[in-house]
């Protein structure tokens, strides 16, 4: 090859832009290097004093820590390869360099020469490579494996500086119901705007990252303080819990936060993850739209949780759930209308769970929608047998409604029992609609082209209530029982807010059912206020199906309850001094009211007798002895008191402990029975 045809290929290499040539003199300055690198000022003389110009140092440094600069080789005269490089003033430009020494005949040193082969494309796949190892591909956020490295990190860190740093577990609210409704692309939009939102609250404090589905983890390396904790878990949940206006859909969702800090102990990250994750599970299980901190009791919480979930999947096939029936009656006839379908579970070992602890753990291990299915089943089948027009009521859970079958599935009960569709009634709540799209209205309207009754449960209790009255023809309105709960005491404006429901369910032609009545003067108010019929414990509790049947044959139905309601009561344990009859001794508050308390003590009292509590307050509370049994004594109080005052203040001095040996499990019985829990709806107590 001639030299000439060598400088053609030289060149026409250098035009291709896949690499270029340097070489450099004695004292290390350029003395060649290919044009096409160079800008035109350095194209026409200003060409860099050495090869270390054209580098960003800095980068290449930090892309390959564990090696040699460029400047030692050149310095130390030794050859090298395949350096990888960053280009000075270029983001995007990378280049693998090759160079050895140059000696003359004499052995003298003469400089370098050497080439670069362009890596652009090859780092640009491996930062593609690496974001998506490291990083979200949906939101850009650090991933799970980088959250555990970020932990790891602050625990190493704060170690060292003697404080603590901090996780918290987040997980979105109702966010499945978006995607079973709304469809995955809108779920998607959604995380997008959450994982901005949550970036713009955590302002830098903190690494926010997105380990999967709905969930979300933020690490705090510096911060540890409770309240500061607290005050940031309460902006994440105000902030995310605002609506979010995705493809013309206006979204609503809520978010849950645990938190969990470390303690200079051994535990790990994925120790302090954990632990997270129950002070999360426990903030679900406190309603939602909370925020828990870790406690070590949870771990004994969550092993029980887990047996629950483990029982519960073969508690079906073995008969352990069961459904009872709680009257409905017409508030002026006073007339069995129809009944409510609870769902229980008789555990063979724990005997009777609650709903309130068993309903969650369903919903979260995904047999909800099995379990819902037997009792709408077994609910048609039962209500088949009573006399026409007794109609039963069945709570659907909104992951029940969000499911496109749910009609089908109606039809299918219906048709099995032989139950005219006019006598059952599917109750939803404000969670179901919360996303309310035309899948839901069409899901409407054709369970009511079955001819099934549709009510909206809980009301009030949600979050838009009256724009679900404007858009879906409701059969029923139920007044949720914390409406009805107080409103007969003084100072209570429940009973305008009942009256005012009554008025727009009568203008809107629904009918309305109060719920949780329990007492004569409740009664006595909702049927002055209108409401339609009532549910509660004062026409009895929840029927087995032989007593439902039975009652459903009854003309009427009788009232039995309380003649007034009473005051809400707190369990406390407070002691202090009981003065009656010139005599004074110690006593041990049991529960307390505005109005009134529960007290042991070894003195003598009589009915109506008047007596004095010191409870360490201000002054002593005078008080009408009202009922006396096996030690323990009902006082009223002379005047209604601030409870929450009250329960806050500290005794201004100490007194003595007063326990009765004869009281304890008797008297703990005496006080369970006086507790009355109104069972609600669906598997909730």
């Amino acid at each position: 090859m001639t030299d000439g045809q060598a400088q053609r290929l030289l060149t026409k290499y250098e035009g291709s832009g896949k690499g270029w040539f340097w070489e450099t003199g004695v004292d290390g300055a350029l003395s060649y290097v290919s044009p096409n690198i160079l800008s035109a000022k350095e194209r026409h003389g200003r060409m860099p004093v050495s090869l270390p110009d054209l580098i960003d140092n800095d980068a290449s440094l930090a892309e390959r820590a564990s090696e040699r600069s460029l400047s030692f080789y050149l310095t130390s005269r030794l050859p090298f390869e395949g350096l990888v490089l960053k280009a000075q003033g270029h983001d995007d430009l990378w280049w693998s360099l090759t160079g050895e020494p140059v000696y003359d005949d004499a052995g003298r040193y003469k400089g370098f020469v050497g080439f670069a082969v362009d890596l652009t494309d090859q780092k640009k796949s491996e930062i593609k490579l690496l974001q998506l190892a490291r990083y979200d591909s949906l939101t850009t956020l650090p991933n799970r494996d980088t959250m555990r490295e970020t932990l790891e990190n602050s625990l190493v860190s704060s170690m060292h500086r003697r404080q603590r740093c901090a996780t918290m577990m987040l997980d979105l609210d109702r966010f499945k119901l978006v995607n079973d409704t709304l469809g995955h692309p809108v779920g998607d939009q959604l995380l997008k705007e959450v994982a901005g939102r949550l970036v713009k609250i955590v302002a830098g404090r903190g690494k926010v990252g997105r380990l999967g589905g709905d969930e979300f983890q933020l690490v705090f390396a510096d911060i540890c303080d409770g309240a500061a904790l607290s005050a940031i878990a309460n902006d994440i949940i105000h902030a995310l819990s605002q609506p979010y206006l995705i493809q013309s859909h206006l979204v609503s969702i809520g978010a849950s936060v645990g938190i969990a800090t470390s303690d200079y102990d051994d535990r790990s990250a994925v120790d302090i993850v954990r632990d997270a994750d129950l002070a999360l599970y426990a903030a679900k299980a406190a309603g939602k739209g909370t925020y828990r901190f870790f406690a070590p009791d949870m771990h004994e919480q969550a092993r029980v949780r887990q047996q629950i979930e483990e029982d519960m999947q073969r508690a079906l096939e073995r008969g352990e759930f069961h459904v009872a029936y709680q009257p409905v009656v017409h508030t002026v006839s006073g007339a069995l209308t129809g009944v409510e379908a609870l769902v229980r579970w008789t555990h063979p070992t724990r005997g009777a769970v609650s709903p309130a602890i068993f309903i969650p753990v369903a919903e979260e291990a995904g047999l909800i929608a099995e379990i819902g299915e037997w009792v709408l089943r077994t609910a048609c089948m039962e209500a088949a047998k009573w006399p026409a027009p007794i109609s039963v009521a069945v709570n659907i859970s909104p992951i029940q409604f969000a499911h496109q079958a749910l009609p089908s599935l109606v039809a299918s009960a219906l048709a099995y029992a032989g139950l005219p569709a006019d006598r059952l009634e599917l109750e939803i709540t404000e969670g179901a609609l919360l996303n309310e799209t035309a899948k839901t209205r069409a899901a409407i309207d054709t369970l009511k082209g079955l001819g099934v009754k549709i009510a909206l449960d809980d009301f009030g209790t949600g979050y838009s209530s009256l724009s679900y009255l404007k858009s879906i023809p409701f059969d029923k309105i139920k007044i949720d029982q914390s409406f009805i709960k107080g409103a007969t005491l003084p100072g209570n404006n429940n009973a305008p807010i009942i009256k005012a429901i009554v008025g727009l369910a009568a203008d809107l032609g629904m009918i309305t059912t109060a719920e949780g009545v329990e007492t004569d003067d409740q009664l006595a108010l909702v049927r002055s206020l209108g409401c339609t019929l009532i549910q509660g414990y004062i026409y009895g509790r929840p029927l087995d199906p032989q007593s439902a049947l039975e009652r459903s044959r009854q003309s009427s139905a009788q009232a039995v309850g309380h003649r007034r309601e009473r005051a809400e009561r707190r369990r406390i344990m407070r002691t202090g001094q009981i003065m009656a009859q010139s005599a004074s001794q110690a006593v041990r508050l049991r529960n307390m009211s505005r109005t009134g308390a529960m007290i042991e003590t070894g003195l003598t009292l009589e009915v109506g007798e008047r007596i004095a509590l010191d409870i360490g307050l201000a002054a002593p509370l005078d008080a009408e002895v009202r009922w006396v049994k096996n030690g323990q004594a009902g006082v009223q109080f002379a005047q209604a008191i601030d409870l929450d005052a009250v329960l806050l203040t500290k005794p201004r001095r100490a007194f003595s402990t007063f326990v009765p040996t004869y009281l304890s499990a008797e008297s703990d019985q005496l006080f369970a029975d006086k507790q009355r829990l109104d069972p609600k709806s669906f598997g909730r107590d």
